[in-house]
């Protein structure tokens, strides 16, 4: 198709498409008649408001009593306790004697067991106080005993020197026990001996006499 040929073409499509429209609305043609209008009318019927209106008095509702029914208690027997067996029945007692031990009763063999007694120990005395010289304990004094002999080997070995001693003097003035605190191997033994001789006063306190520490020096030289 030439170019010379297409406005004439479009001419041609538009003009058709404008008949095709047309044609409808030159169309002739009974239309419906429209529905009637019709209004409802609702008539409501006036009713006369009283000037003042009955009072209804309200009514009291009761609560529905339910009596309380309590069922009767029920008692249970009695239980019967079984008392003590009869005893024994021993010649020479009555029967309404009351309970017998039966230990106390022999048997034909002999008498019945006997219960051992168990004794309570006595309790021991304290041991005496034993207070140390000084602080308001007063030194007991000796009154008996000789002083201690040199002895021989000792004294050929030209040994010399002091032994102290620790002795324990009780309430009636007798030695007791002797500690050594400076030793001297030859002149100890007879510085002890010489010493369980000795007696001494007793030593009171608060006018009780009791047991006291003291200290025993004893020395040993050649001149004596």
């Amino acid at each position: 198709m030439r170019w010379s040929m297409w406005p004439i073409s479009i001419c041609v499509h538009v003009l058709i498409v404008v008949g095709a429209l047309m044609v409808p609305l030159t169309a002739r043609g009974d239309l419906p008649a429209p529905a009637p209008f019709t209004r409802s009318v609702v008539v409501a019927k006036r009713m006369p408001i009283p000037d003042a209106l009955p009072r209804v008095a309200p009514t009291a509702q009761r609560a529905a009593v339910v009596p309380s029914v309590m069922a009767a208690p029920t008692l249970a027997p009695p239980r019967e306790v079984a008392g003590p067996g009869p005893g024994p029945v021993v010649p020479g007692v009555p029967d309404n004697a009351g309970p017998i031990d039966p230990s106390l009763l022999g048997t034909s063999t002999g008498p019945g067991p006997v219960t051992p007694v168990t004794q309570r120990p006595e309790p021991r005395a304290a041991p005496p106080v034993v207070l140390r010289v000084g602080q308001g304990v007063r030194e007991p004094k000796r009154i008996a005993g000789a002083m201690p002999e040199y002895p021989a080997l000792a004294r050929s070995a030209r040994v010399q020197g002091v032994v102290l001693l620790e002795a324990v003097i009780n309430e009636r003035g007798q030695v007791g026990r002797i500690k050594v605190l400076k030793s001297i191997p030859l002149l100890d033994g007879a510085a002890i001996g010489a010493v369980q001789e000795w007696r001494y006063t007793p030593t009171l306190l608060n006018g009780l006499p009791v047991s006291v520490i003291l200290m025993i020096t004893i020395n040993f030289t050649l001149q004596n």
